[in-house]
């Protein structure tokens, strides 16, 4: 147990490691750069900072003219219009644009009959006509034109440069300045000082942390994407400084900087000397992984292959994103409390560390497990994908058989397909009438219906499908052949069609094999018959030639004649219950009802039976109520039945065993009599059979049995409308009689 801890221990160790080092080195890929400047004044971001603020600076406080001091020093070149005039259209071409412009008006001016409005146009066309030709002809007229463009463009380039008055007001709070016009000496600045001088001690003095000379290149020149310096002729010179005041926040971010480059560059490090003690250490720690994966190897096993595979994703997932999480906590480490700062990185990298563990293990795990082409087969076997695959297949082969069910009467397939080609059609009509009217909606209306159209088609093939199956098992049950069972599923009307189809192909299938069975115990009773009425005739035949011969003595005579006399009597009685058996089975018998104590025809029936039961090796245990039961019942046939079974009792019951006979009245108004005992021969046939005609207990047919007790015995039962069960279980011979005590109204005397 403290080996397996141990490996346990290492491998976290070692998976906490590599998380440390993954982290370091991603934090010097993606931070690195950042914290490679000597301080914080030399980062992209604050140099940034600064020339938008020179360049705001620059733009709203050094002394440009006003907009109507800008306006009135526009100047217009004779290059200037002479590249105006080739951005223009020929004057011909523009003269013929104004008159087929104007001319089309005018006629529609004169249709309506409106003659002001035709002087108006024309007037407007001669004047339009007369400034082409004057923009061509004349310098004064093109240059009014351009200086009318440049004081527009010059409204829009002010009024944009209002707009960063905001922004500048927020960043005149992180900076001191001063700047000034070395030729007129004017000052722009928000320090409290009288000259250039003063203010340049001030800023290179203690109170400021950095400080920049001011140049036209440390500012963002606006002006040129403005095209402002472009359109104003007087462009002023500016110089002096910028600094940036203990008091700043800029200072403070210069702080962080400085903190957070020692940490990223310290983490970093030391991630990469983690790294390195893990690749010197790669066997140790996989060796931890395999030693700790015996533990639950086995479970591991008995899991799909895709589960195994979403598992290990997600664990390499985490530890890997874990990484990345640690390299910006521990940039944001120096701006947040220590406490939570340490509790946030710690918990990334121990969450980041246990992933990656099982990421390795589960690696391990998986390759181990898949080492050949067989054992690929054999885990792609039990994924769920392919079991996901296989359904669908199976789906996917419904559907198509459904749809070739559909077709099994061509006549019910061809209107299948043709309202099918009506519901399409009627969608596609529907569709182009929405598009017509509303083309946003034509795509989500096709898409619907292409949907339902297909759903539809798909129900109506597995119904007609379904309709058509069972119209061909009734086909099949017509022809007399046995149809696959349906096997339907659902309460409709289709469905309780299907089920009476496999009820009547239940019962079809029930009277084959009754049919198969009647036939094969017609044969065996034919040959029982045969041979239970040939044995005694063959004796008297034969008995009978040896008194013909008249060479017997006549104490030989005598016995002839007796066993004549008793193979005679043996043929009647057979004949006899034969008679009686097909008269109750053909339904010819009639019943003699009156009430009767069933208690004393059974003791009747054993009174009959005493001497041989009392002679015989059988123990009978006999259990009557003491009160009587009565019942309306025909009480000579009702005693032959309890003779017969209790015969049936004394000639196959296994001598020096018990054999039972009891009798109750239950709470259903009924008498069940039972009759149990251990059978003397073995019972090789089922308890159904052995109520069939000339079945007998005794196989070898040694007895003196008819094989008629039990048959007549049922048929007598049956006539009561009671029942007659036998059971049998190895050597047990068991038969329960039950009789209703008071019969339907109607019944008495059939």
């Amino acid at each position: 147990m403290d080996t397996k801890w141990k490996n346990s221990v290492r491998l976290v160790v070692y998976s906490l490691l590599l998380v440390c080092g993954l982290s370091g080195l991603y934090l010097l890929f993606d931070q690195g750069e950042r914290y490679i400047e000597r301080d914080y004044y030399d980062t992209y971001q604050y140099r940034e900072q600064l020339r938008i603020f020179a360049s705001f600076a620059n733009l709203l406080e050094h002394g440009y003219p006003t907009l109507q001091e800008a306006q009135a020093a526009i100047t217009v070149s004779p290059q200037e219009i002479a590249d105006y005039r080739a951005q223009m259209a020929p004057l011909s071409e523009q003269m013929e644009s104004v008159r087929v412009e104007y001319g089309t008006l005018i006629e529609q001016a004169t249709a309506v009959d409106n003659s002001e409005l035709v002087e108006f146009y024309m007037e407007e066309q001669a004047r339009k006509l007369e400034q082409l030709i004057q923009l061509f002809k004349d310098d004064e007229a093109v240059a009014a034109q351009i200086r009318q463009e440049k004081e527009r463009h010059l409204s829009e380039i002010y009024k944009e440069r209002e707009s960063y008055l905001p922004q500048y007001q927020e960043l005149r709070d992180l900076f001191d300045y001063y700047l000034y016009r070395p030729a007129t000496g004017q000052a722009y600045t928000n320090m409290n000082v009288q000259d250039a001088s003063t203010a340049r001690d001030e800023l290179y003095g203690s109170n400021y942390a950095h400080v920049v000379e001011y140049a036209p290149e440390v500012a963002l020149n606006l002006f040129y994407f403005m095209n402002f310096e472009t359109t104003i002729a007087d462009k002023p010179q500016v110089e002096g400084w910028i600094g940036v005041p203990v008091n700043s926040p800029i200072v403070a971010k210069a702080v962080v900087y400085q903190r957070q480059q020692a940490a990223v560059w310290l983490f970093g490090v030391a991630g990469i000397l983690m790294l390195a003690i893990v690749l010197f250490r790669f066997k140790a720690m996989m060796a931890s992984v395999s030693a700790v994966n015996r533990r639950w190897a086995s479970s591991y096993a008995k899991l799909p292959l895709d589960i195994k595979v979403v598992a290990m994703l997600l664990a390499l997932a985490v530890g890997l994103i874990g990484p990345i999480s640690a390299a910006h906590k521990v940039v944001l480490f120096v701006v947040v409390p220590a406490s939570m700062g340490l509790l946030g990185l710690a918990a990334t990298l121990a969450v980041a560390a246990i992933a990656l563990a099982l990421t390795l293990q589960q690696g391990q795990a998986l390759a181990s497990g898949l080492r050949s082409s067989e054992d690929w087969r054999r885990e792609w076997s039990r994924t769920w994908l392919r079991r996901g695959f296989v359904r669908i297949g199976v789906w996917a082969q419904r559907v198509v058989q459904a749809v070739q069910s559909s077709f099994i009467y061509r006549s019910v397939g061809a209107q299948l397909l043709t309202l099918a080609v009506i519901w399409i059609g009627l969608g596609y009509i529907g569709g182009a009438m929405v598009h017509y009217y509303d083309p946003m909606f034509y795509m989500p209306l096709l898409v619907i219906l292409s949907l339902a159209g297909i759903a539809a088609f798909l129900l109506a093939s597995r119904q007609l499908g379904h309709l058509n199956r069972i119209a061909r098992a009734a086909d099949q049950l017509a022809k007399g052949e046995m149809p696959p069972p349906l096997a339907s599923k659902g309460s409709g009307v289709l469905g309780a069609l299907s089920e009476s189809i496999d009820t009547l192909r239940s019962g079809v299938r029930l009277l084959q094999h009754e049919h198969a069975k009647s036939e094969r115990l017609k044969t065996e009773l034919i040959t029982n018959i045969s041979h239970d009425l040939r044995t005694p005739l063959t004796s008297i035949i034969t008995y009978t030639g040896l008194l013909e011969a008249g060479e017997a003595t006549a104490e030989e005579r005598a016995a002839y004649v007796g066993i004549i006399s008793q193979k005679s009597k043996r043929l009647k009685t057979m004949i006899d219950d034969l008679f009686e058996v097909s008269s109750m089975t053909s339904g010819n018998a009639r019943l003699h009802l009156e009430r009767s104590d069933l208690v004393q025809l059974m003791q009747q029936a054993l009174a009959e039976h005493k001497e041989t039961m009392d002679a015989s090796a059988i123990q009978f245990r006999i259990s009557l109520p003491e009160r009587p039961i009565f019942a309306d019942v025909d009480g000579q046939k009702l005693w032959r039945a309890f003779d017969n079974l209790i015969g049936n009792m004394v000639k196959y019951a296994l001598d020096h065993t018990r054999a039972y006979i009891s009798m109750e009245q239950t709470d259903n108004e009924e008498a069940q009599i039972i009759f149990k005992n251990i059978s003397r021969y073995e019972i090789n046939d089922s308890a159904e059979e052995l109520l069939e005609r000339f079945k007998r207990g005794d196989a070898s047919r040694h007895t003196e049995g008819s094989g008629l007790g039990l048959a007549i015995a049922h048929s007598i039962i049956s006539l009561h409308h009671g029942i007659l069960k036998l059971e049998t279980d190895g050597d047990l011979f068991k038969a329960t009689v039950i009789l209703k005590l008071q019969l339907p109204l109607g019944e008495e005397g059939t």
